[in-house]
């Protein structure tokens, strides 16, 4: 339909975009009102604000992360002569190198994370599936699920830093101590909480930016990929 005051006038300008959530309700509406959010943020989709705040509290919870924690980490991934020869290398290294090392790399992954995950989940819903959506929405759904990522980076930043090992996190298999050493304790483990809790919003988010699709086979599809992602981890 022609827009007549725009033929009169002679302004065929872009059409006003509806205002956005303002910046701390969509922190809080992540968690509570997921739905809602994404449908407000359809037509006016940010992302890079929200991922430069996740990016810079990431940051924060690694520089307060004792240097002694990755130090072990690290030769955790090797062991005999390497392990003696690397402990040797790294007692020459300044502390604060690396920590500084650590919170830039962590920075760094958090900015990229939303690009790299909105790029997978636009090729498997967009290209393969067929819905109906811009990379922009997909970059806005999957930057503000980083919320659940920063408060999950959050409370294993104080599991770690009171169990002293970074590879101590918040997951399934934190709720059956119990259970023997093997494959399936190891899956367990591997499903983080924070991660399911995000695809399950992501799936929420996506679902919302494409009204033919339903939220429970978005996030079906999100869930099956992280298990899947858990499978392999376990295997190593």
């Amino acid at each position: 339909m022609i827009d007549e005051s725009a033929a009169a006038t002679g302004d065929w300008g872009e059409p006003e975009l509806p205002p956005r959530p303002p910046f701390f309700n969509r922190m809080w509406m992540v968690f509570v009102q997921p739905g809602k959010l994404y449908g407000d943020l359809v037509r006016n989709p940010a992302w890079f604000p929200i991922t430069l705040v996740v990016a810079a509290v990431t940051a924060a919870v690694t520089w307060f992360t004792p240097v002694e924690l990755f130090q072990q980490a690290a030769l955790s991934s090797v062991s005999g002569e390497q392990a003696a020869e690397m402990a040797d290398q790294m007692a020459q290294v300044p502390p604060v190198l690396i920590k500084g090392g650590a919170v830039g790399m962590a920075f760094l992954a958090s900015l990229l994370f939303p690009i790299i995950l909105g790029a997978i989940t636009y090729v498997a819903f967009v290209f393969i599936r067929g819905d109906e959506a811009v990379f922009k929405q997909h970059l806005c759904v999957v930057a503000h699920a980083g919320v659940i990522s920063m408060l999950g980076a959050i409370l294993n930043g104080i599991v770690n830093n009171r169990g002293g090992a970074l590879e101590e996190t918040l997951s399934v298999g934190t709720f059956f101590p119990f259970l023997p050493d093997g494959y399936f304790t190891e899956l367990l483990l591997a499903l983080d909480l924070f991660q399911l809790w995000g695809a399950v919003v992501v799936g929420i988010g996506l679902a919302a930016i494409d009204p033919k699709r339903r939220a429970g086979s978005t996030v079906a599809v999100l869930l099956a990929l992280v298990l899947v992602v858990g499978l392999i981890r376990a295997a190593f």
